[in-house]
């Protein structure tokens, strides 16, 4: 497969793994709290208000989801591991580990600088939905990863 080939499918890959993850937090947003509207509180962090937030935030993850998504291919294949079964665990090792360092992140960095109340203050339950987030991301990006590499 060739580099070309492994950057286009990284980057599709890691878009509907970002819009994956994207559904997952939006889920568990509406069902607990608004605090943990990712989309919202990334927006929010730029724009400084929250009525336009979810176009930024979504356009921010997006890209950050096609750039991740990316790499981890890039990873996967020059370890000859874009196969199944090996995709798809070392997609969700890779977003344990990225999910532990946004957790971080979030909780000891952006929280304490967000322009808006509600999201200065980061628990460890959020931390932890975040990371897991990043864990179906990681599995999105490695299975499908694998699933069409099986088909080529």
């Amino acid at each position: 497969m060739s580099i070309f080939t492994v950057i286009i499918l990284g980057a599709l890959c890691g878009l509907i793994g970002a819009f994956s993850m994207n559904l997952f937090m939006r889920s568990v947003s509406a069902s607990f709290s608004q605090r943990v509207d990712m989309i919202r509180a990334l927006g929010s962090y730029f724009t400084g208000t929250t009525e336009k937030a979810n176009g930024l935030g979504t356009l921010i993850h997006a890209i950050a989801g096609i750039l991740f998504g990316i790499l981890y291919f890039l990873i996967m294949h020059s370890m000859n591991a874009l196969v199944l079964p090996y995709a798809l665990f070392l997609g969700i090792a890779f977003g344990f580990f990225h999910g532990l360092i946004m957790s971080y992140a979030l909780m000891f960095y952006a929280s304490e600088r967000h322009p808006i109340e509600e999201y200065r203050k980061a628990t460890l339950e959020q931390g932890l939905l975040h990371l897991v987030g990043h864990i179906i991301y990681g599995a999105i990006v490695g299975l499908i990863g694998g699933l069409i590499t099986l088909a080529l």
